[in-house]
């Protein structure tokens, strides 16, 4: 397993990627309507591409010789906090220790761009993310709403000193 800062050139990647992951994640937990429009909006070949060009923004792709086993993005603020804003896994990745090299490496990443302090939101029904974001020492400090195209769902805010 290998990580790598993505390119502009893995946008398609990053889009297929991305869509799936959350769908197999996440379908039956709101309406196909909203699940089509997040997919839609969240991950339209255009917004992927301005977040690749965002110079506060990185992807980190983990890969393995049969391709990507998941991504991460992270997003800088100016006072020293980053979000973690994507954490997705394939399937055939799970369970296999590769959740552990992403979130590893991204900390690591996080942390050579100078920042000092990073969070997330999690679906406060997503108890496998929960419960291995805790194992990161992540914290619950708060909560969200999250939107998935139009139903609001609750995130729960976790964060960390790096």
């Amino acid at each position: 397993m290998q990580a790598r800062i993505a390119s502009i050139d893995d946008r398609d990647l990053l889009v297929e990627v991305g869509r799936r992951t959350f769908f197999e994640t996440f379908v039956g937990t709101c309406s196909d309507a909203d699940m089509d429009l997040f997919l839609a909006t969240s991950y339209a070949p255009e917004k992927v591409e301005t977040e690749l060009r965002d110079p506060l923004s990185r992807f980190l792709i983990l890969e393995d010789a049969n391709g990507a086993l998941g991504f991460t993005r992270i997003q800088g603020e100016p006072e020293g906090r980053v979000e973690l804003v994507r954490f997705y896994m394939e399937r055939r990745a799970i369970g296999t220790g590769a959740a552990h090299t992403l979130m590893e490496d991204t900390l690591a990443l996080a942390k050579s761009l100078g920042y000092s302090q990073i969070y997330l939101g999690v679906w406060e029904k997503n108890f496998r993310a929960q419960k291995f974001y805790t194992k990161w020492r992540f914290q619950k400090t708060g909560e969200k709403v999250f939107m998935v195209g139009t139903d609001p769902q609750v995130d729960w805010y976790y964060e960390r000193e790096l």
